[in-house]
Protein backbone atom coordinates (compact mmCIF):
# COMPACT_ATOMS: atom_id res chain seq x y z
CA UNK A 1 0.00 0.00 0.00
CA UNK A 2 0.96 3.64 -0.43
CA UNK A 3 0.73 5.45 2.91
CA UNK A 4 0.84 9.21 3.31
CA UNK A 5 2.12 9.77 6.87
CA UNK A 6 1.38 13.25 8.23
CA UNK A 7 2.34 14.78 11.56
CA UNK A 8 2.74 18.27 12.94
CA UNK A 9 5.16 17.71 15.82
CA UNK A 10 8.74 18.61 16.71
CA UNK A 11 9.57 14.92 16.44
CA UNK A 12 11.51 14.70 19.70
CA UNK A 13 11.10 12.59 22.82
CA UNK A 14 8.52 9.81 22.90
CA UNK A 15 6.52 11.32 20.04
CA UNK A 16 9.59 11.22 17.78
CA UNK A 17 10.20 7.58 18.68
CA UNK A 18 6.59 6.69 17.92
CA UNK A 19 6.63 8.47 14.55
CA UNK A 20 9.94 6.93 13.47
CA UNK A 21 9.05 3.41 14.60
CA UNK A 22 5.68 3.34 12.86
CA UNK A 23 7.19 4.61 9.60
CA UNK A 24 9.93 2.00 9.86
CA UNK A 25 7.39 -0.75 10.63
CA UNK A 26 5.16 0.12 7.66
CA UNK A 27 8.19 0.01 5.38
CA UNK A 28 9.41 -3.26 6.88
CA UNK A 29 6.05 -4.77 5.89
CA UNK A 30 6.67 -3.70 2.31
CA UNK A 31 4.50 -0.58 2.18
CA UNK A 32 5.55 2.67 0.53
CA UNK A 33 5.50 5.61 2.96
CA UNK A 34 5.71 9.30 2.13
CA UNK A 35 6.10 11.71 5.07
CA UNK A 36 4.67 15.21 5.32
CA UNK A 37 5.75 17.26 8.34
CA UNK A 38 7.27 20.57 9.34
CA UNK A 39 10.59 18.94 10.21
CA UNK A 40 10.98 16.46 7.36
CA UNK A 41 11.40 12.76 8.02
CA UNK A 42 14.16 12.83 10.65
CA UNK A 43 13.10 12.63 14.30
CA UNK A 44 15.03 12.92 17.57
CA UNK A 45 18.00 14.50 15.76
CA UNK A 46 17.71 18.20 16.73
CA UNK A 47 17.88 19.10 13.04
CA UNK A 48 17.82 22.72 11.88
CA UNK A 49 14.08 22.39 11.19
CA UNK A 50 13.43 21.06 14.68
CA UNK A 51 15.49 23.82 16.27
CA UNK A 52 13.75 26.49 14.19
CA UNK A 53 10.22 25.35 15.07
CA UNK A 54 11.20 24.83 18.71
CA UNK A 55 12.33 28.46 18.87
CA UNK A 56 9.09 29.58 17.24
CA UNK A 57 7.00 27.68 19.79
CA UNK A 58 8.96 29.22 22.69
CA UNK A 59 8.86 32.77 21.42
CA UNK A 60 5.21 33.03 20.42
CA UNK A 61 2.83 34.11 23.20
CA UNK A 62 0.35 31.37 24.11
CA UNK A 63 -2.69 32.82 22.36
CA UNK A 64 -0.67 33.59 19.23
CA UNK A 65 0.75 30.08 19.23
CA UNK A 66 -2.74 28.57 19.34
CA UNK A 67 -3.83 30.85 16.48
CA UNK A 68 -0.75 29.67 14.60
CA UNK A 69 -1.81 26.07 15.16
CA UNK A 70 -5.17 26.86 13.58
CA UNK A 71 -3.50 28.75 10.72
CA UNK A 72 -1.42 25.65 9.90
CA UNK A 73 -4.56 24.05 8.48
CA UNK A 74 -4.21 26.16 5.34
CA UNK A 75 -0.68 25.17 4.26
CA UNK A 76 -1.15 21.68 5.76
CA UNK A 77 -4.23 21.06 3.64
CA UNK A 78 -2.44 22.38 0.54
CA UNK A 79 0.63 20.17 1.04
CA UNK A 80 -1.42 17.04 1.70
CA UNK A 81 -3.69 17.77 -1.27
CA UNK A 82 -0.69 18.17 -3.57
CA UNK A 83 0.72 14.83 -2.41
CA UNK A 84 -2.64 13.12 -2.93
CA UNK A 85 -2.92 14.46 -6.49
CA UNK A 86 0.67 13.56 -7.34
CA UNK A 87 1.06 10.26 -5.50
CA UNK A 88 -2.47 8.85 -5.01
CA UNK A 89 -1.98 7.17 -1.61
CA UNK A 90 -4.21 4.34 -0.44
CA UNK A 91 -4.72 6.06 2.92
CA UNK A 92 -3.49 8.89 5.14
CA UNK A 93 -2.03 8.10 8.55
CA UNK A 94 -2.29 11.23 10.69
CA UNK A 95 -0.89 11.81 14.18
CA UNK A 96 -3.46 13.96 15.95
CA UNK A 97 -2.44 17.24 17.52
CA UNK A 98 -4.56 20.17 18.69
CA UNK A 99 -6.42 22.18 16.03
CA UNK A 100 -4.97 20.11 13.16
CA UNK A 101 -7.88 19.42 10.78
CA UNK A 102 -5.77 19.47 7.60
CA UNK A 103 -5.38 15.72 6.98
CA UNK A 104 -9.03 14.93 7.71
CA UNK A 105 -10.22 17.72 5.42
CA UNK A 106 -7.91 16.60 2.61
CA UNK A 107 -9.05 13.01 3.02
CA UNK A 108 -12.69 14.10 2.80
CA UNK A 109 -11.98 16.28 -0.22
CA UNK A 110 -10.40 13.48 -2.26
CA UNK A 111 -12.11 10.40 -0.88
CA UNK A 112 -8.96 9.07 0.80
CA UNK A 113 -9.41 7.25 4.12
CA UNK A 114 -7.74 8.86 7.14
CA UNK A 115 -6.53 6.78 10.07
CA UNK A 116 -6.12 9.13 13.02
CA UNK A 117 -3.65 8.17 15.75
CA UNK A 118 -4.59 9.88 19.03
CA UNK A 119 -2.00 9.84 21.82
CA UNK A 120 -3.49 12.58 23.97
CA UNK A 121 -6.79 14.44 24.40
CA UNK A 122 -5.13 17.82 23.88
CA UNK A 123 -8.15 19.85 24.97
CA UNK A 124 -7.82 18.12 28.36
CA UNK A 125 -4.04 17.80 28.50
CA UNK A 126 -3.38 21.48 27.86
CA UNK A 127 -5.71 22.56 30.65
CA UNK A 128 -4.26 20.00 33.08
CA UNK A 129 -0.51 20.10 32.45
CA UNK A 130 0.20 23.21 30.39
CA UNK A 131 0.13 26.75 31.71
CA UNK A 132 -3.01 27.81 29.91
CA UNK A 133 -5.38 26.91 27.09
CA UNK A 134 -6.59 30.18 25.60
CA UNK A 135 -9.47 28.81 23.52
CA UNK A 136 -10.71 25.74 25.43
CA UNK A 137 -14.15 25.51 23.83
CA UNK A 138 -12.70 25.93 20.37
CA UNK A 139 -10.01 23.33 21.06
CA UNK A 140 -12.67 20.86 22.21
CA UNK A 141 -14.78 21.65 19.13
CA UNK A 142 -11.82 20.93 16.85
CA UNK A 143 -11.00 17.74 18.74
CA UNK A 144 -14.52 16.38 18.45
CA UNK A 145 -14.81 17.26 14.77
CA UNK A 146 -11.41 15.88 13.77
CA UNK A 147 -12.02 12.57 15.54
CA UNK A 148 -15.59 12.19 14.29
CA UNK A 149 -14.60 12.83 10.68
CA UNK A 150 -11.58 10.55 10.48
CA UNK A 151 -12.23 7.15 8.91
CA UNK A 152 -11.02 5.41 12.07
CA UNK A 153 -9.48 6.63 15.32
CA UNK A 154 -6.69 4.71 17.05
CA UNK A 155 -6.19 5.50 20.74
CA UNK A 156 -3.18 4.32 22.71
CA UNK A 157 -5.23 3.34 25.76
CA UNK A 158 -8.70 2.31 26.89
CA UNK A 159 -9.18 5.42 29.11
CA UNK A 160 -8.34 7.63 26.14
CA UNK A 161 -11.08 5.88 24.19
CA UNK A 162 -13.48 6.72 27.04
CA UNK A 163 -12.43 10.39 26.90
CA UNK A 164 -13.22 10.58 23.20
CA UNK A 165 -16.58 8.83 23.52
CA UNK A 166 -17.48 11.28 26.31
CA UNK A 167 -17.14 14.20 23.86
CA UNK A 168 -19.26 12.56 21.18
CA UNK A 169 -16.94 10.32 19.15
CA UNK A 170 -18.82 7.06 18.37
CA UNK A 171 -17.39 4.09 20.28
CA UNK A 172 -17.47 1.84 17.22
CA UNK A 173 -15.30 4.42 15.47
CA UNK A 174 -12.39 3.87 17.89
CA UNK A 175 -9.83 1.06 18.16
CA UNK A 176 -7.38 0.80 21.08
CA UNK A 177 -3.81 0.20 19.88
CA UNK A 178 -1.26 0.68 22.71
CA UNK A 179 2.31 1.67 21.98
CA UNK A 180 4.87 -0.91 20.94
CA UNK A 181 8.58 -1.61 21.18
CA UNK A 182 11.34 -2.89 18.92
CA UNK A 183 12.16 -6.32 20.42
CA UNK A 184 15.48 -6.49 18.57
CA UNK A 185 16.70 -3.31 20.25
CA UNK A 186 15.17 -3.85 23.69
CA UNK A 187 15.90 -7.45 24.64
CA UNK A 188 17.06 -9.39 27.73
CA UNK A 189 20.49 -10.35 26.38
CA UNK A 190 21.99 -6.86 26.58
CA UNK A 191 24.87 -7.00 29.03
CA UNK A 192 24.99 -4.81 32.15
CA UNK A 193 28.59 -5.27 33.34
CA UNK A 194 29.95 -2.06 31.79
CA UNK A 195 27.15 0.11 33.19
CA UNK A 196 27.38 -1.44 36.65
CA UNK A 197 31.11 -0.85 36.66
CA UNK A 198 30.79 2.74 35.39
CA UNK A 199 28.26 3.74 38.05
CA UNK A 200 29.54 1.58 40.91
CA UNK A 201 26.52 -0.72 40.92
CA UNK A 202 28.33 -4.04 41.34
CA UNK A 203 26.64 -6.26 43.94
CA UNK A 204 23.72 -3.80 44.18
CA UNK A 205 20.04 -4.61 43.76
CA UNK A 206 19.08 -1.83 41.38
CA UNK A 207 15.66 -0.18 41.24
CA UNK A 208 15.44 1.83 38.04
CA UNK A 209 13.36 4.52 36.35
CA UNK A 210 13.67 6.06 32.88
CA UNK A 211 12.10 9.35 31.87
CA UNK A 212 11.98 13.07 32.40
CA UNK A 213 12.06 14.07 36.06
CA UNK A 214 8.78 15.96 36.33
CA UNK A 215 6.22 15.84 39.14
CA UNK A 216 3.64 13.98 37.05
CA UNK A 217 6.13 11.15 36.46
CA UNK A 218 6.34 10.57 40.22
CA UNK A 219 10.03 10.78 41.20
CA UNK A 220 9.11 12.02 44.69
CA UNK A 221 6.69 9.13 45.15
CA UNK A 222 9.41 6.68 44.15
CA UNK A 223 11.86 8.32 46.55
CA UNK A 224 9.42 8.07 49.47
CA UNK A 225 8.80 4.38 48.76
CA UNK A 226 12.55 3.78 48.54
CA UNK A 227 13.08 5.44 51.93
CA UNK A 228 10.47 3.16 53.52
CA UNK A 229 12.38 -0.02 52.61
CA UNK A 230 15.98 1.24 52.40
CA UNK A 231 16.93 0.26 55.95
CA UNK A 232 15.59 -3.30 55.57
CA UNK A 233 17.37 -3.76 52.22
CA UNK A 234 20.84 -2.20 52.50
CA UNK A 235 21.86 -3.46 49.03
CA UNK A 236 19.13 -1.47 47.26
CA UNK A 237 20.21 1.33 44.93
CA UNK A 238 18.08 3.74 42.89
CA UNK A 239 19.15 4.42 39.29
CA UNK A 240 17.42 7.31 37.51
CA UNK A 241 17.96 7.46 33.74
CA UNK A 242 17.00 10.97 32.72
CA UNK A 243 16.96 14.57 33.85
CA UNK A 244 14.47 17.32 34.47
CA UNK A 245 13.15 20.02 36.80
CA UNK A 246 12.63 17.62 39.74
CA UNK A 247 16.23 16.40 39.78
CA UNK A 248 17.58 18.92 42.28
CA UNK A 249 14.81 18.32 44.83
CA UNK A 250 15.18 14.55 44.43
CA UNK A 251 18.92 14.66 45.09
CA UNK A 252 18.35 16.98 48.05
CA UNK A 253 15.85 14.55 49.62
CA UNK A 254 18.41 11.75 49.45
CA UNK A 255 21.09 14.05 50.87
CA UNK A 256 18.84 15.09 53.77
CA UNK A 257 18.46 11.43 54.74
CA UNK A 258 22.15 10.64 54.33
CA UNK A 259 21.41 8.35 51.38
CA UNK A 260 23.14 10.19 48.54
CA UNK A 261 25.44 7.22 47.97
CA UNK A 262 22.39 5.10 47.13
CA UNK A 263 21.13 7.35 44.32
CA UNK A 264 22.51 7.63 40.80
CA UNK A 265 21.08 10.08 38.26
CA UNK A 266 22.56 9.54 34.80
CA UNK A 267 21.29 12.77 33.28
CA UNK A 268 19.76 12.86 29.82
CA UNK A 269 20.75 9.88 27.68
CA UNK A 270 20.16 9.42 23.91
CA UNK A 271 17.33 6.98 23.35
CA UNK A 272 19.57 4.45 21.60
CA UNK A 273 21.67 4.27 24.79
CA UNK A 274 18.78 3.92 27.27
CA UNK A 275 18.59 0.15 26.86
CA UNK A 276 22.15 -0.26 28.18
CA UNK A 277 21.17 1.41 31.46
CA UNK A 278 17.88 -0.48 31.67
CA UNK A 279 19.96 -3.66 31.40
CA UNK A 280 21.54 -2.75 34.77
CA UNK A 281 18.12 -2.59 36.49
CA UNK A 282 16.80 -5.48 38.53
CA UNK A 283 13.43 -3.81 39.18
CA UNK A 284 12.04 -1.31 36.67
CA UNK A 285 9.48 1.20 37.91
CA UNK A 286 6.86 3.54 36.51
CA UNK A 287 5.83 5.35 39.72
CA UNK A 288 3.14 7.52 38.17
CA UNK A 289 1.42 7.65 34.78
CA UNK A 290 -0.96 10.02 33.04
CA UNK A 291 -4.31 8.22 33.09
CA UNK A 292 -4.73 8.16 29.30
CA UNK A 293 -1.14 7.37 28.26
CA UNK A 294 0.52 4.20 27.02
CA UNK A 295 3.90 4.54 28.79
CA UNK A 296 6.70 3.68 26.39
CA UNK A 297 9.06 3.04 29.29
CA UNK A 298 6.89 0.12 30.43
CA UNK A 299 7.00 -1.49 26.99
CA UNK A 300 10.77 -1.06 26.87
CA UNK A 301 11.07 -2.62 30.32
CA UNK A 302 8.90 -5.50 29.10
CA UNK A 303 11.02 -5.97 25.99
CA UNK A 304 14.11 -6.33 28.17
CA UNK A 305 12.46 -8.89 30.42
CA UNK A 306 12.50 -6.76 33.56
CA UNK A 307 10.42 -7.18 36.70
CA UNK A 308 8.10 -4.19 36.46
CA UNK A 309 6.34 -2.23 39.21
CA UNK A 310 3.62 0.18 38.04
CA UNK A 311 0.38 1.80 39.28
CA UNK A 312 -2.84 -0.20 39.09
CA UNK A 313 -4.62 1.95 36.47
CA UNK A 314 -6.81 1.04 33.52
CA UNK A 315 -4.27 2.17 30.92
CA UNK A 316 -1.50 0.22 32.66
CA UNK A 317 -3.74 -2.86 32.68
CA UNK A 318 -3.82 -2.56 28.89
CA UNK A 319 -0.18 -3.67 29.13
CA UNK A 320 0.36 -5.51 32.42
CA UNK A 321 -1.49 -8.13 34.43
CA UNK A 322 -0.85 -8.09 38.18
CA UNK A 323 1.41 -10.92 39.37
CA UNK A 324 1.66 -12.29 35.84
CA UNK A 325 4.02 -9.92 34.06
CA UNK A 326 4.26 -7.10 36.58
CA UNK A 327 3.39 -5.94 40.09
CA UNK A 328 0.69 -3.28 40.31
CA UNK A 329 0.36 -0.99 43.32
CA UNK A 330 -2.30 1.42 44.54
CA UNK A 331 -1.78 4.68 42.62
CA UNK A 332 -0.40 7.65 44.57
CA UNK A 333 0.28 5.43 47.60
CA UNK A 334 3.96 5.39 48.62
CA UNK A 335 3.39 2.57 51.12
CA UNK A 336 1.76 0.39 48.46
CA UNK A 337 4.64 1.14 46.10
CA UNK A 338 7.13 0.29 48.86
CA UNK A 339 5.40 -3.05 49.44
CA UNK A 340 5.53 -3.81 45.70
CA UNK A 341 9.25 -2.98 45.59
CA UNK A 342 9.90 -5.16 48.63
CA UNK A 343 8.11 -8.07 46.93
CA UNK A 344 10.23 -7.58 43.83
CA UNK A 345 13.43 -8.13 45.82
CA UNK A 346 12.65 -11.86 45.48
CA UNK A 347 14.86 -13.15 42.65
CA UNK A 348 12.52 -15.99 41.66
CA UNK A 349 9.55 -13.65 41.35
CA UNK A 350 11.60 -11.20 39.29
CA UNK A 351 12.63 -13.95 36.89
CA UNK A 352 9.04 -15.14 36.37
CA UNK A 353 7.64 -11.65 35.87
CA UNK A 354 10.40 -10.65 33.46
CA UNK A 355 10.08 -13.80 31.39
CA UNK A 356 6.32 -13.33 31.06
CA UNK A 357 6.73 -9.65 30.18
CA UNK A 358 9.11 -10.50 27.32
CA UNK A 359 6.71 -13.17 26.05
CA UNK A 360 3.89 -10.61 26.01
CA UNK A 361 6.00 -8.32 23.81
CA UNK A 362 6.84 -11.15 21.44
CA UNK A 363 3.16 -12.10 21.16
CA UNK A 364 1.69 -8.75 20.11
CA UNK A 365 3.37 -5.63 21.49
CA UNK A 366 5.88 -4.74 18.78
CA UNK A 367 5.74 -1.82 16.35
CA UNK A 368 5.43 -4.35 13.53
CA UNK A 369 2.35 -5.79 15.23
CA UNK A 370 0.89 -2.29 15.45
CA UNK A 371 1.59 -1.61 11.77
CA UNK A 372 -0.04 -4.90 10.77
CA UNK A 373 -3.07 -4.02 12.84
CA UNK A 374 -3.37 -0.62 11.18
CA UNK A 375 -3.32 -2.25 7.74
CA UNK A 376 -5.97 -4.73 8.87
CA UNK A 377 -8.16 -1.91 10.23
CA UNK A 378 -7.85 -0.04 6.93
CA UNK A 379 -8.77 -3.12 4.93
CA UNK A 380 -11.80 -3.80 7.12
CA UNK A 381 -13.13 -0.24 7.00
CA UNK A 382 -16.16 -0.19 4.66
CA UNK A 383 -15.91 2.05 1.65
CA UNK A 384 -12.31 3.12 2.21
CA UNK A 385 -9.24 1.45 0.74
CA UNK A 386 -11.09 -0.77 -1.70
CA UNK A 387 -12.76 2.24 -3.25
CA UNK A 388 -9.63 4.35 -3.16
CA UNK A 389 -7.47 1.68 -4.81
CA UNK A 390 -10.01 0.75 -7.46
CA UNK A 391 -10.86 4.27 -8.55
CA UNK A 392 -9.34 5.19 -11.94
CA UNK A 393 -8.79 8.76 -10.75
CA UNK A 394 -9.25 10.92 -7.71
CA UNK A 395 -12.79 11.71 -6.80
CA UNK A 396 -13.94 14.68 -4.79
CA UNK A 397 -16.52 14.26 -2.08
CA UNK A 398 -19.01 16.81 -0.84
Amino acid sequence: MKILYHHRTLGDGAEGIHVAEMIKAFRALGHDVQVISLIGEETNTRSSSQRRWSRVSRLLPGACYELGEMAYNGPGFAKISQSIKRWRPDFIYDRYVSYNYSAVLAGKRFGIPVILEVNSPYSLQKQTFDERLYFPKLCRWFERGICRNASRVLTVSTPLKHVLTSIGVPEQHIVVVPNGVDPDRFHPLIGDADIRRRYGLERKLVIGFTGILRPWHGPELLAEAFFQIAERHPDLHLLIVGDGPSRESLEQRFADRGLSSRLTVSGRVPHDQVRKLVAAMDIAVSPRATFYSSPMKILEYMGMGKAIVAPDMENIRDLLTHDQNGILFKPEDASSLAQALARATDAGLRCRLGTNARKEIERHRTWLDNARRVISIVQETPGTVGAAVAAPGLRATT
